[in-house]
């Protein structure tokens, strides 16, 4: 008897968690929910080093690194069937993705805002430099580079991401845009 009641009330109560957690839209599993929340780590990280230097320094590896993680995020903004449910789940995944650095209340602006970007710029090459630093970036973890060799590297990087003056302007602007949102968080 004990054995139906305690599977009864499992089966309820995980019937239960489905149905509100999509009814809510938390399913967190759909691709504009972690596009969101690739995206919204990828501006906090970004962020967190904007304070510190007062600049998104590009002869950072990591900072590179997270503009492309930010660009790859940001692609499902374009050219989506269901826009009100991918932003949706988007906006959430900001929220999660960047430990609530993007609030209810931003998440829409910001949303539009990397919506605008990605619709009006070719950020292919931000991509390509980020995939190159951070493939250096691991390469240096596993090989000890000289000074020389690292620095060369960080040019090339940002040699790369200066050959799309455009996409870079468009970012930095955008990010701007952004980190303004965040207030003095």
């Amino acid at each position: 008897m004990k054995r139906k009641i305690f599977g009864f009330i499992a089966v309820a109560a995980l019937l239960l968690s489905t149905v509100s957690c999509g009814v809510l839209g938390m399913g967190g599993n759909s691709d504009g929910s972690v596009n969101g929340q690739t995206s919204g780590a990828a501006l906090k990280s970004l962020y967190s080093q904007y304070k510190t230097d007062g600049k998104v320094d590009l002869a950072n590896l990591n900072n590179v690194i997270s503009m492309a993680q930010l660009v790859n995020g940001i692609q499902g903004l374009k050219n989506v069937d269901d826009k009100s449910k991918f932003y949706g789940d988007f906006a959430a995944g900001l929220i999660l993705g960047s430990n609530n650095l993007v609030t209810q209340q931003t998440s829409n602006p910001v949303t539009s805002t990397l919506q605008g970007l990605v619709q009006g710029t070719d950020l292919t090459a931000i991509a390509a430099a980020g995939l190159a630093a951070a493939a250096q970036s691991k390469q240096g973890q596993q090989v000890q580079q000289t000074a020389t060799t690292a620095s060369n590297n960080v040019a090339n990087t940002v040699q790369a991401i200066s050959e799309t003056t455009a996409g870079v302007t468009n970012t930095l602007s955008s990010l701007a845009t952004i980190f303004n949102m965040f207030g003095g968080n």
